[in-house]
């Protein structure tokens, strides 16, 4: 070796550490500076280049783009619900391209073609994103609403029997109990008063979520849960404070934790719920650890209720001594089919779907209060029927015409739940449009139902005569989408209405609804379901000369 490279190499034996920590100080430097720049490309990417000249949906007519960072989101949480969709469809069309939080695209159709491609024909390839299966999965039980595919088609064929009309006719007679209670604490209510013949004002919603959720938990689970007469039932208190806590903002909080990875999991566990306080103590997360404490309860006493199921399948009935609840005609199928577990018979979502139930009777109640004469129309229908008989069947109530047009446009024009969403799964083309793979589709289900295109100029008006000559646009399934359609159509259907016809007929032919006061505004919650965020006062007066008069009530 020459002296000169031996000289070099010996030089390299004594470079001091602290020069080799600078040069690796300047890779790590470089490196941090890349990841940065990598990172800020990204934002830049999601929230600027793609909504404004790369996304293939630019050019979709649609609102502004809004705020940088939350699109459109804050006019959508703080309005209500489905009242900005329906404005941006009436200014830029049928097909509507709106951005949310972090630059998602979000877009509304609106015609039948584009539905029941999403709804229908290719109804796997749009499913509901991860974040409303996990909100729908920590509310209502993880079952018929959350999963897709196989699952979901042998989940909704074992419950098929039990929603069918003939369990649903052997079941009104459950409804009565309920409705004949709450008719008796009006009448109470109305005598305590100092003018009996003058009314009195009530909290509609209040009385409605109550006659509900007793219908509901008998003809589901075969449980009384008596909540018209002992308010501190633990399922009632369970369900009330969960659906006290409906709001946009909440809403809009409780997406942002199902969101982060491990959350849902979190939410759902007896560590949660032991350790709710935590989040009780910041401002923030404080309705998520109630949140958190309802639905640990109400899955507590639905596997209660289970359990005790599946022990009365082990005795052996006759048809006449067998139970006709819904959980206990599942747990009789379960038994003589290869399912398996627990889950294939969730009824979680059946407690909570109450609440559209009692939605749906209260906006009702509304409509008809601001429009006597079609009350008063609904009453000469109903008064004959009551005076035979004060417990109407399934045919008498489904064949009484005037009280099905009632019913089926307050469900049209103010439906439970106005809006839900899907995802695109792949990329593909809708309505000739070529939609992305990871695009969020509002369902708008609010605006399908008064969109002027079908149902005319006073398409946002409560008429139900309008349901006794169709227009000639009219689409059978997507028309009115208040209860969907395609595979992830509402199982409950039937039962719901069915179960609104009676309590809101028996109520009509006894009371008489008028607003509380003059100018009153009705106030719709913005959350997954359209309740009354006043509880909705009504006055009611005595009907003079009701048919009947039931009993007095015994708690």
């Amino acid at each position: 070796m020459s002296p000169t490279l031996l000289a070099d190499a010996q030089s390299l034996r004594f470079i001091e550490p602290r020069y080799l920590l600078f040069g690796l100080n300047v890779h790590v430097h470089r490196l941090t500076l890349a990841f940065v720049a990598y990172g800020a490309y990204l934002i830049m990417h999601q929230l600027f280049f793609w909504p404004y000249f790369l996304s293939p949906l630019r050019n979709v007519p649609g609102p502004p783009l809004g705020n940088p960072l939350l699109g459109q989101s804050p006019i959508i949480i703080k309005s209500e619900t489905g009242i900005p969709q329906r404005e941006w469809v009436k200014q830029h069309g049928p097909v509507v391209r709106v951005v949310g939080p972090i630059g998602i695209e979000r877009l509304i159709f609106m015609k039948p073609e584009a539905l029941h491609q999403i709804l229908v024909k290719d109804w796997l390839d749009y499913p509901r994103p991860n974040f409303l299966r996990n909100i729908l999965g920590l509310a209502t039980g993880y079952g018929l609403l959350t999963v897709t595919g196989n699952d979901h088609k042998q989940m909704r064929k074992a419950m098929n029997p039990a929603f069918s009309i003939p369990n649903l006719m052997s079941q009104i007679p459950m409804y009565f109990e309920p409705i004949d209670g709450l008719v008796n604490i009006l009448n109470e209510e109305l005598d305590a008063e100092k003018h009996p013949e003058r009314g009195k004002e009530i909290h509609v919603y209040e009385w409605m979520s109550k006659v509900t959720l007793d219908i509901i938990c008998e003809t589901a689970f075969g449980y009384k849960a008596d909540s018209l007469h002992n308010p501190h039932n633990e399922l009632a208190e369970a369900y009330e404070l969960l659906l006290s806590l409906q709001s946009g903002p909440n809403l809009a909080k409780l997406i942002l934790l199902v969101s982060l990875p491990g959350w849902p999991r979190l939410l759902a566990s007896d560590w949660a719920y032991h350790h709710r306080h935590w989040l009780a103590k910041i401002p923030f997360f404080s309705a998520v650890s109630q949140f958190i404490d309802a639905m640990y309860r109400i899955r507590k006493l639905s596997l209660r209720m289970l359990d005790e199921k599946m022990k009365d399948s082990n005795l052996i009935l006759n048809d006449s001594d067998a139970k006709r609840d819904i959980m206990s005609i599942l747990v009789r199928a379960r038994k003589g089919s290869s399912m398996e577990g627990k889950e294939v018979i969730q009824l979680t979502f059946l407690g909570a779907g109450h609440e559209t139930t009692a939605s749906g009777l209260t906006w009702t109640l509304w409509h008809l209060s601001n429009n006597p004469e079609v009350q008063r129309r609904l009453r000469e229908e109903l008064m004959p029927v009551f005076a035979e008989n004060a417990h109407p069947d399934y045919r008498t109530l489904k064949d009484l015409q005037f009280l099905d047009c009632v019913v089926m446009e307050s469900l049209r024009v103010m439906p439970p739940v106005p809006m839900t969403v899907r995802v695109a799964a792949k990329t593909d083309y809708i309505d000739g449009m070529l939609v992305p793979k990871g695009t969020l589709f509002y369902i708008p289900i609010r605006v399908v139902n008064t969109w002027k295109d079908i149902w005319g100029e006073d398409a946002e008006q409560f008429n139900p005569q309008r349901w006794l000559n169709l227009p000639k646009n009219y689409h059978p399934a997507f028309s009115m989408l208040s209860f969907i359609a395609g595979p992830h159509a509402c199982i409950g259907k039937t039962m719901s209405i069915i179960e609104m016809k009676a309590v809101l007929a028996a109520l009509i032919v006894n009371f008489e609804f008028e607003p509380a006061f003059a100018g009153q505004v009705a106030k719709p919650a913005a959350a997954i379901t359209i309740k009354p965020t006043d509880g909705m006062p009504l006055h009611i007066r005595r009907v003079l000369n009701p048919p009947t008069r039931v009993h007095p009530s015994t708690p």
